[in-house]
């Protein structure tokens, strides 16, 4: 088993040492330029990328031209999730001089695009070494932080097949794997080339609406690569809060609009770009998202009325920023959440695990599920009500419900909830200085991949509980059942 993905595992490690190679090749121009601080985070980041491209090289040379199977590719896409960001915990941690796990922690939110942050500014539970805040961090690493969640929204696989992967590889298999079960051509290959392309286009048009808003050319480029990643990832403390403290109100606006570009499915950009009107309007998932975040705004607008303490610290704008931030599972973040009435964090919680578009950039159990989990309670409630004989209608916009769709998306689900319960048991029981609210809000976060916290998230929290977010956010990438269908092929010995 190990060299049939070994290959998949070297070209892998290969796509994703490009964020290393380039955040030191751009640190090193900055120590170049008279900015000292840069050095060592640049040197780290640059000989590291490299040696991992030789290492991923040998890798693909040694697995070169063995076949895989959709059951090899499917536990070599767990081991990549898994690995890469381990491996690019280790830069991290020479380059700050920061502990492991907090290294991992790190990595695992980037490349999982979730956006929760250990750069607090606070002495790390192990060992009691500090930790910068994100305002103290080197630029180097900062950028390397953005091109990791870029590269994280679209996909390492995705991103593997579209550009590495040699001809005769599966691409089907690989696509597939990675858990985008649509495509937008008949070719697996092509439909990973025009996701990227899609992506590409989508961050450049952030940029420009960041840049009409307010923010500087540096923040605009960042923000808009994290936020059409749906990831989060921010250069300051206050994440787009600080714009909003200096009077940018826009920023918001434009932060809402691009969260919202990664959020929507890849084929709704690419009706729209191919002028197909009428199949945008009539997408399912869209109106859906419309309405979820029409309703979730009402309402956090209805609790922000009646409730005096929350006036006192949020705008109507905050209130709605955080409900399209969470339900995009882009977790920028413009207020202090820990504050907020306990309700509220609930919303965000349960947006957070409902998520985006099924082909997109963004995480949860996703909005197509829900979908069709009520449509499957209507059709049951139709058989109930009507006489027999009675044919339900079982067409969902474009899509068929036969059963095996039904049974998937209601046990994708199901394993999503029951390992999110178990989270949140876990995780109150080692540290119940913790306010159940809180851990409910910051699992959701973590496993929806989303990134806003109520403050659990920092390098000061207990390593139990880094532990404990880092596996939330990792079950939430691939979805749990991928998972647990690895462990059972592992116990059953068909890997």
């Amino acid at each position: 088993m190990w060299r049939k993905v070994s290959w998949l595992l070297g070209l892998t490690i290969i796509a994703s040492s490009f964020s290393l190679v380039a955040s030191g090749a751009y640190g090193l121009l900055k120590y170049s330029f008279g900015h000292p601080v840069e050095g060592w985070p640049a040197f780290v980041m640059l000989s590291v990328g490299l040696a991992y491209d030789l290492i991923g090289l040998l890798l693909f040379l040694v697995g070169r031209g063995v076949s895989i199977t959709p059951r090899d590719a499917l536990a070599g896409t767990v081991l990549v999730w898994i690995l890469i960001p381990v491996l690019d915990a280790i830069p991290f941690m020479w380059a700050l001089r920061i502990p492991f796990i907090d290294a991992v922690f790190e990595s695992v939110s980037g490349w999982t695009t979730t956006g929760l942050t250990i750069l607090t500014g606070q002495y790390s539970s192990w060992h009691h070494i500090y930790v910068p805040d994100v305002n103290h961090t080197p630029d180097t690493l900062l950028i390397w932080r953005t091109l990791m969640q870029w590269e994280g929204g679209l996909g390492i696989v995705i991103l593997t097949i579209a550009i590495l992967a040699p001809p005769g590889v599966s691409a089907a298999i690989l696509y597939l794997a990675e858990g985008k079960f649509e495509r937008l051509e008949a070719s697996f290959k092509r439909s990973a080339v025009l996701m990227g392309i899609i992506y590409v286009l989508l961050t450049a048009a952030g940029v420009v609406y960041f840049l009409v808003a307010g923010m500087s050319l540096y923040d605009a480029i960042n923000h808009s690569m994290t936020g059409v990643a749906t990831a989060g990832f921010s250069t300051h403390d206050a994440s787009l809060g600080y714009y909003l403290a200096r009077g940018k109100p826009m920023v918001l606006v434009a932060g809402m609009i691009v969260m919202m570009s990664g959020a929507i499915s890849f084929s709704d950009h690419y009706n729209l770009l191919r002028g197909n009107i009428r199949a945008v309007l009539g997408s399912v998932e869209l109106r859906a998202q419309a309405a979820i975040i029409l309703l979730a705004s009402l309402f956090s607008l209805y609790l922000w009325h009646i409730n005096p303490s929350f006036r006192h610290v949020f705008t109507p704008l905050q209130v709605v920023f955080h409900v399209v931030s969470a339900f995009a599972t882009a977790g920028f973040q413009a207020g202090n959440l820990h504050v907020v009435p306990e309700s509220y964090k609930v919303i965000l919680a349960v947006l957070s695990i409902i998520g985006g578009s099924a082909f997109s950039t963004a995480g949860g159990i996703k909005v197509l599920r829900l979908v069709i989990s009520l449509k499957a309670i209507d059709i049951e409630a139709g058989l109930s009500l009507n006489p027999p004989g009675y044919v339900p209608r079982k067409k969902l916009g474009k899509y068929i419900l036969d059963e095996d769709i039904i049974r998937k998306s209601l046990a994708t689900m199901a394993a999503f909830i029951l390992a999110y319960t178990l989270l949140v048991i876990i995780l109150e029981g080692l540290d119940p200085q913790y306010d159940l609210g809180d851990v409910i809000f910051e699992v959701a976060s973590a496993m929806g991949n989303v990134g806003l916290s109520a403050g659990i998230s920092a390098a000061a929290a207990p390593t139990s509980a880094k532990i404990i977010l880092i596996l939330a956010m990792l079950l939430g990438r691939l979805e749990v059942i991928t998972y647990i269908i690895v462990a059972k092929m592992a116990f059953s010995r068909k890997l």
